[in-house]
């Protein structure tokens, strides 16, 4: 039966290969690959960014003009966009701005561009950039050269829609191919609530919408229509005064209908992809933590950082339609939140490690972070309430960098030498999440409404999900495989336990087959023992009684039935300790070189002058000048032979034949390929076929044994005994009523 090494899956190894023999090394190649594959993807994203636009128009300084591409006029898929040429107007609202436009159209003012009314005594900056603005407006305050502005730059506070707020325009003059028909303008990342004038006209309104979610945010833009091949464009922006970075914060784009279609059905695909994706991860990864690793922790902490990171997208890009000051608090705390839940989930990877176990800071660390969250949302709203401040949502992102490179930190000098699958998925796990904050920081302009950050996430919730697939494929035919070797195991096990219980059943049929035997034996060794005694003191009494009248002849005779008596008893005694002997210790034995020829001699004449008066007559038949030598205990195998010569001599009618026959076989050159084999054969009564397979157990005798000799049934288990301490084999074939026939097989030694 095979033998089974039952071992228990370990999730903890502290040295060498872990498990599918992945190295700490082999784990860190993963791990630069993985880095560097990110790094290449975003590098790509960041590029298809920078070079989406499908033209750049030109800026005309002495007009003050932006010249759109003529590709705006041709029925395609064609786009400017805006990121320079713009004149900033701080303190302007959408009431100013009506109020202008209709003294200006009431007045019959032919000048070319009706927002220029916006300029008369107002400060303001010419050619500002909306691209790459870290705090909106206020970074213009110190870009170009500000009119009217001798007494400085200051911001209002103004009441719209019964709000508190800071309102300021932003104005564009475009000239446009006479051909180009009605034209579409968004722009995506901004705070605020923006109104849209173009050619004096009031257009639309973007930004903050009712219900609280808005599906239709990436359709969020308004239609112009070109006057005399000019679009003169205003855009009024009214924020909470509490922001840090109100205003425009990525560039305008200017684009045709079908663009526009193009731009609004892929943000629209990006937002269902993203949704969906984001809702798959965290079910798929929600029962995979519930049903494998019952870690409630872990499933918290994977859970509020996704649901985190779905959230901030959301509000981020304005599904969540809030106003701005409310969307600046739930990105602040919604990075926190993700931040911290995200740190969580690194340590609960390796929860009940030794490292762990080992290091009290290590485990403790979650502590640490989850408090530094918590300061820092009790911060951000001290400083809004009491100071009338919101800080910048860089912070935020600064304690979420700090959180995931402590985790990635602590994976790497701390956990490197724990489960190498393990630690490879909690440092993707944490790439991930460094890699998305990066993003979010850099991430200062969207094309096609598809933030850099939730692109990213895209791709790594691809990868994700495909891992989690191919590692659950991998897992089911680990347990296919795992199940048919356990079903094998089960079967070869049963086999294995019917077998014992075979080997029981038998085990039990012998001893009580033995139990039999031995009370058969004491029965006989009784019996053997009680006529000698019962002879013996037969004979003491008649000796005691009779004294004197006893003549010599008389007594001697008795005295020699006792001496013969006791040494009957002496026998059966001697029989029983020597086996004993044998049994329990090999030092009684004594090899050495014996010829077999000579031994066997000796024996037959020994017991040919007992048979000199009987009708048995025995016959030996030796190889000429060959002695037969082997290696054994000349006393012992003396003990065989007499043993078996005096089976035959007893178990034999009064008429009998019995041969002692010895000859060698095997190579005659090679010594260790010869054998020598003894026979003692008799043509008595027989041994059953039954019992054939039991005559050398202990105390075991045939059921035809008793018809010519009682015997104690030690002499055939003395035999065996001998042969197995010499190495030598003994066989007994025998047909009842015509005789037996025993043969010892022995190594030769010269």
């Amino acid at each position: 039966m095979a033998q089974y090494k039952h071992s228990r899956l370990a999730k903890i190894r502290l040295t060498g290969p872990g498990p599918n023999n992945r190295t700490f090394s082999g784990t860190m190649l993963a791990f630069i690959f993985a880095l560097l594959l990110t790094l290449v993807i975003a590098g790509i994203i960041s590029i298809g960014i920078t070079f989406t636009t499908d033209s750049t128009p030109s800026l005309d300084p002495k007009k003050g003009t932006i010249a759109l591409s003529n590709t705006l006029a041709w029925d395609g898929p064609y786009s400017d966009h805006i990121s320079e040429g713009w004149t900033f107007v701080p303190n302007v609202t959408p009431d100013m701005v009506d109020t202008a436009f209709a003294g200006f159209a009431d007045e019959g003012n032919k000048v070319d561009w009706p927002s220029s009314t916006l300029l008369n005594n107002s400060p303001y900056v010419e050619n500002i950039k909306t691209r790459d603005s870290w705090r909106g407006w206020f970074d213009y305050k110190y870009s170009g050269e500000w009119e009217n502005a001798d007494n400085g730059i200051s911001y209002q506070r103004f009441t719209i829609d019964d709000k508190p707020c800071y309102s300021a325009a932003y104005i564009g003059h475009f000239e446009v191919n006479d051909d180009a028909g009605s034209l579409s303008l968004t722009f995506h990342k901004f705070n605020g609530i923006a109104w849209i004038y173009c050619n004096g006209e009031y257009v639309d309104r973007i930004g903050d919408r009712t219900p609280v979610f808005n599906l239709k945010a990436f359709a969020d833009y308004c239609t112009l229509i070109p006057e005399d091949g000019k679009l003169d464009i205003v855009i009024v922006i009214a924020c909470a005064p509490k922001l840090q970075n109100p205003g425009l914060l990525s560039e305008p784009i200017i684009e045709t209908r079908t663009a526009n279609d193009i731009r609004t059905a892929l943000t629209a695909g990006h937002f269902a992809i993203v949704t969906v994706l984001f809702l798959i991860a965290i079910g798929v990864g929600s029962n995979i933590i519930l049903g494998a690793t019952k870690n409630k922790r872990l499933f918290i902490a994977f859970f509020s950082s996704f649901v985190s990171i779905l959230l901030y997208y959301l509000t981020d890009c304005r599904f969540i339609s809030v106003d701005s000051h409310i969307r600046a608090d739930l990105r602040f705390v919604l990075l926190i939140i993700a931040s911290t839940a995200s740190f969580i989930e690194n340590t609960q990877f390796f929860v009940g490690t030794k490292t762990q176990k080992k290091y009290a800071l290590i485990r403790k660390a979650h502590h640490g972070v989850i408090a530094l969250g918590l300061t820092e949302i009790i911060a951000y709203f001290i400083c809004d309430i009491v100071f009338g401040l919101l800080s910048p949502e860089f912070v935020a992102l600064i304690v979420a960098l700090l959180s995931v490179t402590l985790a990635i930190f602590i994976d790497l000098f701390f956990y490197n030498r724990e489960n190498q699958r393990v630690l490879l998925w909690a440092l993707l796990f944490s790439l991930m999440f460094l890699i998305l904050y990066l993003s979010i920081l850099m991430d200062s302009m969207i094309v096609y409404t598809i933030p850099t950050y939730s692109t990213i996430f895209v791709v790594f919730t691809v990868i994700a999900e495909l891992s989690l697939v191919s590692s659950y494929i991998s897992q089911q035919k680990e347990l296919q495989k795992s199940a048919a070797i356990l079903k094998r195991q089960v079967r070869e096990k049963t086999i294995f336990i019917s077998e014992i219980n075979r080997d029981l059943v038998l085990t039990n049929k012998r001893l009580m087959e033995g139990e039999s035997a031995r009370k058969n034996v004491l029965s006989n060794v009784s019996h053997d023992l009680r006529t000698p005694i019962t002879a013996i003191r037969g004979y003491a009494e008649l000796m005691l009684s009779a004294q004197d009248n006893l003549s010599l002849d008389q007594r001697n005779s008795y005295l020699s039935n006792i001496v013969r008596r006791s040494e009957q008893m002496e026998r059966i005694v001697a029989d029983i300790m020597e086996l004993t002997r044998m049994e329990s210790s090999d030092s009684d034995f004594h090899f050495t070189s014996v010829s077999i020829s000579e031994m066997l001699d000796e024996l037959i004449v020994m017991y040919s002058m007992d048979l000199e008066d009987t009708e048995k007559h025995l016959s030996l038949d030796l190889p000429p000048m060959d002695s037969l030598i082997v290696k054994a205990d000349p006393a012992k195998l003396s003990r065989v032979f007499e043993n078996l010569i005096s089976n035959a001599i007893n178990y034999t009618e009064a008429k009998a034949n019995i041969v002692v026959k010895a000859w060698r076989t095997g190579d005659m050159s090679h010594i260790s390929t010869q054998k020598i084999h003894v026979t003692v054969k008799d043509d008595g009564i027989g041994i059953p076929e039954q019992s054939i397979p039991r005559i050398f157990d202990r105390f075991y005798r045939a059921n035809n044994s008793g018809i010519n000799i009682k015997g104690t049934g030690l002499g055939l288990a003395i035999v065996k005994l001998i042969c197995d301490k010499h190495d030598a084999e003994i066989k007994v074939t025998s047909k009842l009523g015509e005789g037996t026939t025993f043969e010892i097989i022995m190594a030769a030694s010269y």
